[in-house]
């Protein structure tokens, strides 16, 4: 161990962690990898927890046809259990996601093509509850093209899934319906009458929720936001932000006092809309990216509280990943060069912000302006996740064909 330029340095096995050593803004003791699935042709991968139960999801080649099939493992107390197979083997194309709600229930959600026909996407989802993952419960309609699901639980461990289906060969809607590992899910409500092929969904612990809507990739479109109530109630429709040229991929965070923040990407920039006593604030640029020098990612997240950290990546002037922060209903922070992310970004209910990516990930704690960052020497960040009192980091390269997870204290 030696200090250098008064930070810290701390080798641990595979992994090195960097900080400025100070208090509240102490930087994370990574636990050492542990590989908890042997996963052949690995393709992608996805990491929730609640604190106390984690659960990752991947899709992992199989022996013939270049097929894939979705698998979870999920752990509790630091025990990890056996992957389980969630699908039927497909020819897959990296659209997962998986939540842990407050009881330490599991949801999981893929989609996958049913035929080599273009737009023939099938939703689905899965349970996992008292040891045992449920049967596949298919969400879109066969035969009519379904998007990626985006899935979330509340405080009372109730789920909302969000989807745009197809309802004809040319038109589309968004719907939503809401549920319990324990008593199942309830109808389906259209919720939007428009598709635009991404989909965005926060939920917050009294059940209020906000879906949004954009374009994916490098396609242009509108910013659209759908909001619910805690009683269960959808609102009408409301766009952000009117179409302009190359305007995509928004992402929503949403605090248990209902503010909320979006963020998405225009052409060479990121803009923003935050809500605040139930009302949308007009679409603007956010504070620090010039115009023209943003990368094709970013990201946010919102605490419990309602305190933001947005992320984005500049590709000129001063290049690299930045975050800024945004206090509840306040003003943005000035921007920081953080040396990991811009996405996926993280936050635990108390403010722990994580974001990682390539081997590097950064944690800003709950109480503290600072950003530390840590090094997996030998891995590459898959996704992380952030709960009460634990951040969770999914790794691949860690062994060969595998997939491994390093935890970390999380105010």
């Amino acid at each position: 161990m030696r200090e250098v330029r008064g930070c810290l340095k701390v080798s641990i096995s595979v992994l090195t962690i960097w900080g400025v050593m100070c208090g509240a803004a102490a930087a994370q003791t990574w636990s050492a990898p542990r590989v908890v699935a042997s996963v052949p042709y690995l393709t992608g991968g996805a990491v929730s927890t609640n604190g106390s139960t984690s659960a990752v999801i991947f899709a992992a080649g199989v022996a013939t046809d270049n097929l894939f099939e979705v698998q979870a493992v999920v752990g509790t107390g630091g025990s990890w259990g056996s992957p389980a197979a969630l699908a039927p083997q497909f020819q897959f194309a990296e659209d997962f996601t998986i939540a842990v709600a407050p009881n330490g229930d599991v949801l999981a959600a893929w989609r996958y093509d049913a035929t080599t026909a273009a737009d023939s996407g099938v939703a689905q989802v899965a349970f996992y509850t008292a040891g045992h993952w449920g049967a596949p419960l298919t969400l879109s309609t066969t035969g009519l093209n379904a998007g990626m699901p985006s899935i979330a639980f509340d405080g009372q461990s109730q789920a909302t899934v969000a989807w745009e289906q197809n309802t004809s060969s040319t038109t589309c809607v968004l719907k939503a319906l809401r549920g319990s590992a324990g008593h199942g899910f309830g109808a389906a409500q259209t919720i939007s009458s428009a598709c635009y092929g991404s989909v965005d969904l926060a939920v917050n612990a009294t059940g209020q929720a906000v879906a949004v809507q954009g374009e994916p990739g490098i396609r242009t479109g509108p910013i659209v936001a759908v909001s619910r109530d805690a009683n269960g109630s959808w609102a009408a429709a409301v766009t952000l932000a009117t179409s302009v040229y190359r305007q995509r991929q928004p992402k929503v965070g949403l605090g248990n006092d209902g503010s909320a923040v979006v963020v998405w990407l225009t052409r060479g920039g990121v803009s923003y809309a935050a809500r605040s006593s139930g009302a949308w604030s007009a679409a603007a640029p956010l504070p620090g990216v010039l115009a023209g020098r943003a990368g094709g990612i970013a990201g946010v997240a919102v605490d419990a509280s309602g305190n933001a950290v947005a992320t984005f990546d500049l590709t000129s002037g001063t290049p690299g990943v930045f975050a800024t922060y945004r206090p509840v209903n306040g003003a943005w922070q000035a921007p920081v060069n953080i040396p990991a992310g811009p996405v996926p970004v993280k936050v635990s209910p108390a403010g722990t912000f994580v974001v990682g990516s390539g081997s590097i990930v950064a944690t800003r704690l709950a109480g503290s302006s600072k950003w530390t960052s840590s090094t997996f020497a030998n891995g590459s960040i898959v996704d992380v996740a952030a709960g009460p009192g634990l951040a969770i980091v999914t790794l691949s390269g860690i062994a060969p064909d595998s997939i491994a997870v390093s935890t970390a204290a999380a105010p």
